[in-house]
């Protein structure tokens, strides 16, 4: 079954990848990326109330559709904006600062979840979880990026210098 959960779940970020360019246009780039964060803490909610049976099987697959649907065309959105404003000399530079980046804090959450498990128990961490996924949420509502509809036109940015 948790097979069928990963594959739903799936689907609906395949979805969220092909649909990322209309909802972009229709609710604008920013929005499109702050409702991919906030859909990550709503989506543990279920999964924290989820017991044994086939009825909580289907919302956990729906659950993660949704997930990986907004996550999918958040993370579109982030990747394009970052494009368009990065100079096209450092664009592998900024994609592989970025993926170091969230994937480099895998293992470290993880373990600090492991630790948490020991001291108190899964449902508690995984509530924990889902509170730390509210940070950055709050910190994009009180950027510029709530107001950003389109993607913005890269400024002429001045060449680099030599071994800078």
């Amino acid at each position: 079954m948790l097979g069928v959960i990963m594959g739903v779940g799936g689907a609906g970020g395949v979805a969220g990848a092909l649909l990322a360019p209309r909802i972009a246009a229709r609710i604008g780039i920013g929005p499109t990326i702050i409702v991919g964060f906030a859909v990550s803490p709503l989506a543990q909610v279920p999964l924290l109330c989820a017991g044994p049976g086939p009825r909580w099987q289907i919302v956990l697959a729906a659950t993660l559709a949704g997930q990986l649907f907004w996550a999918t065309a958040s993370g579109t959105s982030q990747r394009s904006v970052r494009q368009a404003v990065c100079d096209p000399n450092f664009q592998g530079r900024m994609q592989s600062a970025s993926t170091t980046l969230t994937a480099g804090a895998r293992p470290l959450a993880a373990a600090t979840a492991s630790g948490l498990v020991l001291l108190l128990d899964v449902r508690a961490t995984l509530a924990i979880g889902a509170l730390l996924q509210v940070v950055p949420v709050v910190l994009l509502l009180a950027s510029p990026i709530r107001a950003l509809r389109e993607i913005p036109a890269r400024a002429a940015v001045p060449p680099a210098r030599e071994g800078a």
